[in-house]
């Protein structure tokens, strides 16, 4: 095994680009029957498609000028990662909330943030905001080093907004404020903060408020509880369960991966689950990490556990509400309030496009977040969070955004490829259509020709993420790679996850274990 970008074990990257540029025309194909006005499902022969056999509804005749999620990775500069002033830290229970991060919105903010976001410290609190609006909210502006300058030319930062309840202060919400020009992006995840701390979120007021400034109050940064720096745990293996016959390879792969995600400029982590054996082993397997889109994947099988129990049918029709909207991928979001899709429409575009506003509607029409929570603790993802509405904006740590783990992520996978997570037919339907998926290639660069995973990836400014399920020449697995703080430069967050992709598949070729009856395999996006 190497876990060496440089080896080209399978075919050259010039090889490798020309699948994606294949991938990519087959995308633009897509469009094109998008934009004739039919979107359609391939029919399997057994005469069960993944969709549940139903024509999708007419799509809309105009193509989006589309501004990708988490575009401004490849906008900004590329600069250094800069340099982390973090530590180290062991397993163990959260500290108890000092005093300091209760009695004033500053340390309630600083206490949430510093722990976990890179080269924070007390002279990165900037400013404090109080609500005219509704005092009991406030905002505080947290810079932090190595953020590129925004077009504006204002500086970068992180607006934490804190609640008090009661006596205490409590962080709640936050978001990277580094879109002047696209504010309006920033509503979805900041819903139901008082008017004024988001209208006078940057200097220039975008959106021209009607509302009056919120009052600057005074900064004690001397009073701020002692919450830094932010500490993560060493990248060790972690190989709990893995049989004494497997051990020693397990072992040197999962070193290997923990040296690669040692020297990745960003904090990474891996989990990888072995179907044929039934054990697991990674790097960092419990670290929370900003779910971005992969956390479609409860969303996924909550919508099929409601067409499994008859509360759902594909052709049902779901009419888009204002409150679905986001920006990021997918075409739906320059589509009108009151547009009417089927939900077998709305799943081929969130799992296939990554269509933010077609996952918000669809979380609304199965019960909310609330249910999409339930039924990821259901699978044993019991740190996974879908906190709030999809969009393309990112919060200052995954505590106050979607969040999930290497291992939830490849928990629920494997629930799905042993078709648990749903009926038996569902998880097939849903592992068919992480296969038609065509924007999401990292894991497959990593694996040999004519091979790919059934994968969902995410990605954000300097969050890059893909997990999936391989079952291909008698290797069955699962695998999440998750990472957060990371380069600008989204290829990096490609190359890691590529590598690391690779770096499994060969682990998993060194058993010969045959393929248990009934499960089948399958190399191709088309179970071909």
């Amino acid at each position: 095994m190497n876990l060496s970008p440089k080896r080209k074990l399978f075919g050259s990257r010039s090889d490798r680009r020309q699948r994606r540029r294949r991938r990519r025309l087959i995308l633009l194909v897509m469009a094109a029957i998008l934009l004739a006005g039919g979107l359609y499902v391939v029919v399997r022969s057994q005469g069960g498609p993944f969709l549940g056999g139903e024509l999708l509804s007419k799509s809309p005749g105009k193509e989006p000028e589309q501004k990708a999620q988490g575009e401004a990775a490849q906008a900004s500069s590329k600069k250094e990662a800069p340099e982390k002033k973090s530590a180290e830290k062991a397993e163990s229970k959260p500290p108890p909330v000092p005093k300091a991060a209760k009695e004033t919105p500053a340390g309630a903010a600083y206490w949430a943030v510093a722990p976990e976001l890179p080269g924070v410290e007390p002279e990165s609190v900037q400013a404090v905001y109080r609500s005219k609006i509704d005092p009991s909210w406030a905002s505080v502006h947290i810079t932090a080093p190595g953020e590129s300058p925004i077009p504006s030319g204002e500086e970068p930062y992180y607006a934490v907004f804190v609640h008090h309840e009661g006596k205490v202060w409590k962080a709640e919400r936050s978001i990277r404020a580094d879109e002047p020009d696209y504010a309006a992006n920033e509503l979805v995840p900041l819903a139901g903060i008082p008017k004024d701390l988001v209208e006078y979120l940057y200097e220039r007021n975008v959106f021209a408020a009607k509302v009056p400034e919120p009052e600057q109050v005074e900064l004690n940064r001397d009073a701020l509880p002692g919450a830094g720096p932010a500490m993560f745990p060493k990248p060790e293996p972690v190989l709990k369960g893995v049989p004494d016959s497997d051990r020693e390879r397990v072992e040197e792969v999962a070193r290997q991966a923990g040296e690669r995600i040692g020297n990745y400029g960003g904090i990474a982590g891996i989990y990888v689950r072995d179907l044929n054996k039934d054990y697991g082993y990674g790097v960092r397997p419990d670290e929370k990490f900003f779910s971005a889109s992969i956390i479609k994947i409860p969303v996924m099988v909550a919508v099929y556990r409601k067409v499994d129990e008859g509360e759902l049918k594909f052709s049902q029709e779901v009419e888009i509400e204002e409150e679905d909207w986001a920006a990021g991928a997918g075409w739906l979001q320059w589509e009108d309030a009151g547009t009417k899709q089927t939900v077998g429409d709305l799943l081929l575009l969130m799992m296939t496009q990554s269509d933010n506003v077609a996952t918000n509607a669809l979380v609304r029409t199965v019960g909310g977040a609330d249910h999409v929570n339930e039924v990821a603790r259901s699978l044993g993802a019991k740190n996974t969070l879908l906190y709030q509405k999809l969009s393309s904006e990112r919060a200052a740590v995954p505590a106050l955004d979607n969040h999930t783990t290497p291992r939830d992520m490849a928990i629920m996978l494997e629930k799905i490829a042993r078709k648990e997570a749903a009926s038996p037919q569902s998880c097939e339907y849903m592992v068919e259509l992480m296969y038609t998926n065509e924007l999401d290639w990292w894991l497959d660069a990593g694996l040999p020709a004519n091979v790919y995973a059934a994968n969902k990836a995410g990605w954000l400014y300097k969050v890059y993420s893909d997990v999936g399920i391989v079952n291909a020449n008698g290797r069955r697995y699962v695998v999440s790679i998750m990472s957060k703080y990371g380069p600008e430069d989204v290829n990096e967050g490609e190359l890691l996850i590529e590598d690391l992709s690779r770096a499994t598949w060969e682990a998993q070729g060194n058993e010969t274990t045959e393929t248990p009856e009934g499960e089948g395999d399958s190399s191709g996006k088309n179970g071909s």
